[in-house]
């Protein structure tokens, strides 16, 4: 543990680890312009100026809310509305779990019921949570992402984990991830989703699925997903200054849909990355489809390589940030100046049972066949840390273990890091589908009305919410495909640029 302020003073340059945290004794000092919140016993937060903190308290019970939620039965509910509700009707941390399921966002929530503390987040952990393991650091810390706890820690990177840093797998693809809940740092660990923290202790535990899910029809499930999809809109829009993400393809077409009754109040974006052709289906299609919906396209047109002021900023503020997006951040930033929330179409690959099962070994799932999925091959750092996801499922009742896997991973980890990368562009970022009774719902539909190529539960809620949307084709591939030549030459480029 650091034995004096300025040991720990390199957390709070607020030019750096942007709308971050972290949780630790209370001792912590904050500085540079930090907020400081106190958390009932020996813990304190400390947060960036530009993350939301709000807090309750009602006799031994207390809740502090990191980030922001939205409430699509009630859209005009502030933050501090939701936290009090919370606090007034769940009265035990399995009632303040059940009570968070149709709430959105991107939130973490520390919860105190008399001695014992609790922490978990939103349902596909966009919100990031690492933490310490206290026999190794003396003391529980919690951050936003490990290089926070590093710096305050003074810890090393784990000779393994070097190890696979410098591996082929790991930089071979460009969407570069981290395998089940491991870290670079043999202290530090990472919260996946359906897992809470408890801060007395430092032990994490699965907590959904805890029942099967009961099976829902194909109708029932359409309206439900459109008022919920339609609520979590709107409750953004009446909150923030939006900007809303559109592609050609499906899971943003369903957030544009759920758009429909707040779309004059929202900005239609789609990022331009430099390599993109002027009839990249994303262009085109996306501005064909506004046009006919009478709404304004903004293209944002990203550039070759991003500056090296920016590039420094970014890499300083996400430890092994993708290079590859700095482009299109610099180029968001440049265009919004920080001051939109975006909404994204991401995460509804959880939905659509995006995996599927091994044609060998009759089905089974194995580390080795998850570290295949995830593009990490026979790496051995990589099938280690899926073994050890395996062995921590526990009773799937009847949730499909590859789509829980793209659920704690695919989302939990990948795109819970580049969210983090991006809000050095981004005022906050809404993902719809980062809501567990949505999750939930489509989980509980038919896998045959899920998959592709059909996806019928996306086209039919699509066509429920906002049936013009569908006007123009989802992906057309004369479009979206890029000639063998074009990809060859993306591949070179990058290697070029970035090394890889």
């Amino acid at each position: 543990m650091p034995e004096s302020d300025s040991e720990i003073s390199n957390i709070g340059n607020p030019a750096q680890y942007i709308s971050q945290f972290v949780l630790g004794p209370v001792s912590t000092v904050c500085r540079g312009g930090w907020k400081r919140t106190r958390i009932e016993g020996e813990l304190q937060l400390c947060t960036h100026p530009g993350l939301g903190v709000t807090q309750a308290t009602y006799r031994d019970r207390s809740l502090t809310l990191v980030g922001f939620m939205l409430d699509p039965d009630l859209p005009n509910s502030t933050d501090a509305d939701i936290v009090e509700r919370l606090l007034e009707g769940c009265t035990s941390l399995q009632t303040l779990i059940a009570g968070t399921s149709r709430l959105g966002g991107r939130w973490v929530l520390i919860a105190t019921y008399g001695k014992n503390k609790y922490l978990f987040n939103d349902a596909f952990g966009l919100r990031q949570v690492f933490y310490t393991d206290p026999k190794l650091t003396g003391a529980l810390w919690v951050m936003s992402q490990p290089k926070i706890g590093a710096d305050v820690l003074n810890l090393a990177i784990d000779d393994a984990a070097q190890k696979f840093i410098a591996s082929y797998e790991f930089r071979a693809a460009s969407e570069y991830k981290w395998p089940g809940a491991s870290t670079p740092y043999a202290a530090i660990g990472h919260l996946l989703p359906n897992r809470y923290l408890d801060l007395g202790t430092g032990s994490v535990h699965r907590y959904w699925p805890d029942r099967p899910l009961e099976r829902i029809g194909l109708r029932d499930a359409v309206h439900q997903l459109s008022e919920l999809f339609k609520g979590l809109i709107k409750a953004a829009a009446t909150r923030f200054d939006l900007a809303l993400a559109v592609t050609a393809g499906l899971d943003s077409r369903l957030v544009l849909a759920a758009s429909k009754d707040v779309s004059k109040k929202i900005t239609y974006v789609t990022v331009r990355q430099w390599m993109a052709p002027d009839d990249h289906c994303d262009i085109v299609v996306s501005g064909r489809l506004l046009e006919r919906l009478g709404l304004k396209h903004t293209v944002i047109k990203a550039p070759l390589t991003a500056s090296p002021e920016f590039s420094r900023a970014f890499k300083d503020n996400v430890f092994l940030a993708h290079n590859h997006y700095e482009p299109d951040a610099e180029a968001i930033l440049k265009h919004f100046s920080r001051k939109k929330v975006v909404v994204t179409g991401s995460g509804g690959e959880v939905g659509r049972s995006y995996h599927s099962l091994p044609l060998e070994n009759n089905g089974k799932v194995t580390a080795e066949y998850l570290s295949k999925l995830e593009e990490m091959g026979s790496n051995d750092y990589a099938i280690r840390h899926f073994q050890q996801w395996l062995d921590d499922l526990g009773d799937l009742y009847n949730v499909s273990l590859l789509d829980l896997f793209e659920w704690d991973i695919g989302s939990g980890n990948w795109l819970a890091m580049t969210q983090l990368e991006f809000d050095i562009a981004w005022k906050d970022i809404l993902t719809p589908y980062n809501c567990r009774a949505i999750m939930a719902l489509m989980l509980s539909v038919d896998e045959k009305y899920r998959k592709g190529p059909e996806n019928r539960l996306f086209l039919e809620t699509i066509r429920n919410l906002w049936p013009e949307v569908l006007s123009e084709p989802i992906n057309p591939h004369k479009n979206c495909e890029q000639p063998s030549l074009r990809r060859r030459i993306r591949s070179l480029v990058k290697k070029v640029v970035f090394g890889w």
